[in-house]
């Protein structure tokens, strides 16, 4: 299935009951999952966005045809956190966290995760990838896309990190180099 392709969404709430339907495609698939939160077509710029209505990303599933997603509507819900909770540790700590995670998904390999999937696919379709999140970050317009593109780029360059053994520390130590 290619990005573009528009499919219907349908969105339950954690008891089955359907909510509404918006639509998707299998790049909003990935980066939901990859993101832990919501991500579908704008109905007004048929973008891709991150989900900004009421609700709780819990999951999504693809039918081939179509996609559901599950949403907690209780306001009093503990899975949401404030974006200022989600920030636990600072930037290059946080570049190490993710390169670990990426560095261990490349060693179990975890069934359904995109990041084996990429490993799978081998070095063309990373590199392939990483280029096309770095001109989706240059086309981005909006602030809030422009965030978003940027996460994905360096989660992509960081699996190109990965795929050529290199650590993002080495990375890291050479920004610091060039500091001055």
């Amino acid at each position: 299935m290619r990005d573009g392709l528009t499919l219907p969404l349908v969105v339950e709430n954690r008891d089955g009951d359907i909510l509404f339907a918006l639509l998707i495609n299998e790049k909003g698939y990935r980066k939901s999952i990859e993101n832990n939160e919501l991500w579908i077509i704008n109905p007004d710029t048929g973008r891709l966005l991150p989900y900004d209505g009421e609700g709780v990303y819990i999951s999504i599933e693809g039918h081939g045809t179509w996609y559901s997603a599950v949403l907690d509507l209780d306001k009093n819900s503990d899975n949401k956190e404030s974006q200022a909770d989600k920030i636990e540790v600072e930037s290059p700590e946080i570049l190490t966290h993710l390169y670990n995670v990426i560095h261990q998904r490349k060693i179990d390999m975890p069934e359904g995760s995109y990041t084996t999937h990429l490993f799978e696919k081998g070095l063309e379709k990373i590199k392939k990838k990483t280029g096309e999140e770095a001109i989706e970050l240059i086309l981005a317009e909006e602030r809030e896309e422009i965030i978003y593109e940027s996460a994905d780029l360096i989660y992509h360059m960081m699996v190109l990190l990965e795929e050529h053994g290199i650590n993002i520390e080495e990375v890291l130590a050479e920004l610091k180099r060039r500091e001055g």
